[in-house]
C-alpha cells in the first residue's frame, strides 16, 4: 500500500468535491463544515464519500429569527415551548368582606417534531410566543383585582404554524368578592399545558401536577369574611420536573417561589400569601420556559393588593443531525 496521502481543502459552507477533483488516496477537507471526504473506486464506479466531524449541532431561539437549514442536514428535531400566562391579581377590599385573590395562570403547551431535512426549506420563520403579563396591584380601596394576560403562542413559519406551534397558557383571572379562576389547561400542542390554581378566598389553590407540558402557576391567598388570611398556592411540577414553587406565606415571612427549569420546560410560580394590616404578597413568576405566573393576594383597604406573577417566555430549540 502506497503512504502518500494527498488533501484539498475548503472554507466555504456547503463546499463538496467531485469525482474529477479528487484522486486516489486524495481527500479534501472542509474545514468551515467538519466534514471530511475521499473518493471511493469498486473499479466501475467512482463515488464521493462524506465523513463528518460534527455528527449534532443545537440551536435554541428565545426570542424571534430565521432559522437557516445547515448544509448537510440529514434529519431536524425541533421543540417548541409557547409563553405562559400571566397571573391575576388580588382584590383589595373592606374588613370582613371576602376579598378574593388572583388565580395562577396556565402552563404552556409543548410540541416536539422530527423531518428530513430535504423536506425542509432553507429558511423558517420562528416567533417566540411572550409571557403574559401578571395582573397589576390595586392600589384603590374596594377594587377587584385585574386578570394577566394569555401568554403567546411560537410558531415556525407563517401563522399558525405550518411547520408545527405550542399555544401559549391561559391567563389567570383577577379576584374579586369570590376567588380568581384559574387559568386553564392548554391543549394546543402535543403536550398540554398545565392550569394554574384557583385564587383563595383565604388559602390559595395549588396548581394540579401535570404531565409534560409547563406547570401552572399557584393561586394567590385570599382574605375570608371573618377576616382569615391565607398562604400563596404551589406552583406545579410537570412529569420533566418533580418538584413544586412553593406558595408565599405572610406568617414567617417567606414570599412565594418563582418557577424553575430543567432547560426546556418550567413549573408555574408559587401564588402571593395574604395578611391583615399589609400589603398582598405579588405571585412569583413563571419560570423559563413557558410556566404560568402565580396569583397575587388580597389586601384590605388601604393596603395594596398582591400583583399577579409573569408568565415564562417561550422557546425554540433545533437540533440538526448530520
Amino acid at each position: 500500500m502506497a503512504d502518500l496521502i494527498k488533501h484539498k481543502r475548503s472554507g466555504d459552507a456547503g463546499e463538496e468535491p467531485t469525482t474529477g477533483e479528487l484522486a486516489q488516496g486524495e481527500l479534501a477537507i472542509n474545514y468551515y463544515d467538519g466534514a471530511l471526504f475521499v473518493e471511493t473506486d469498486n473499479g466501475t464506479t467512482q463515488a464521493i464519500a462524506r465523513i463528518d466531524g460534527r455528527k449534532a449541532k443545537v440551536e435554541a431561539f428565545t426570542s424571534s429569527g430565521t432559522w437557516t437549514k445547515p448544509s448537510g442536514a440529514k434529519i431536524v428535531y425541533a421543540i417548541m415551548v409557547g409563553g405562559g400566562g400571566g397571573g391575576g391579581s388580588g382584590r383589595r377590599g373592606a374588613a370582613s368582606s371576602v376579598r378574593g385573590g388572583g388565580g395562577g395562570g396556565g402552563g404552556a403547551a409543548v410540541t416536539e417534531t422530527t423531518w428530513n431535512a430535504a423536506d425542509l426549506p432553507a429558511t423558517i420563520s420562528v416567533t417566540i410566543g411572550a409571557g403574559g403579563t401578571g395582573g397589576a396591584s390595586r392600589t384603590a380601596d374596594n377594587t377587584s383585582g385585574a386578570g394577566g394576560t394569555n401568554g403567546g403562542t411560537t410558531r415556525l413559519g407563517d401563522s399558525p404554524g405550518t411547520y408545527g406551534r405550542a399555544v401559549g397558557g391561559n391567563l389567570g383571572g383577577g379576584g374579586n368578592t369570590s376567588a380568581g379562576a384559574a387559568g386553564a389547561a392548554q391543549t394546543g400542542g402535543l403536550f398540554d399545558g398545565g392550569a394554574g390554581g384557583a385564587g383563595g378566598t383565604r388559602n390559595g389553590v395549588a396548581s394540579p401536577v401535570y404531565a409534560k407540558g409547563c406547570g401552572g402557576g399557584g393561586g394567590g391567598a385570599g382574605i375570608s369574611a371573618a377576616n382569615l388570611y391565607g398562604f400563596g398556592g404551589d406552583g406545579s411540577g410537570t412529569a420533566r420536573i418533580g418538584s413544586t414553587a412553593l406558595g408565599g406565606n405572610t406568617d414567617d415571612p417567606e414570599s412565594p417561589l418563582p418557577g424553575f427549569s430543567n432547560g426546556i420546560v418550567a413549573t408555574g410560580g408559587g401564588g402571593g400569601g395574604s395578611g391583615l394590616a399589609k400589603a398582598g404578597q405579588a405571585g412569583a413568576a413563571g419560570g423559563s420556559y413557558g410556566g404560568g405566573g402565580g396569583g397575587g393576594a388580597a389586601s384590605e383597604n388601604g393596603y395594596a393588593s398582591g400583583a399577579g406573577g409573569a408568565g415564562g417566555g417561550g422557546l425554540v430549540v433545533f437540533v440538526t443531525y448530520y
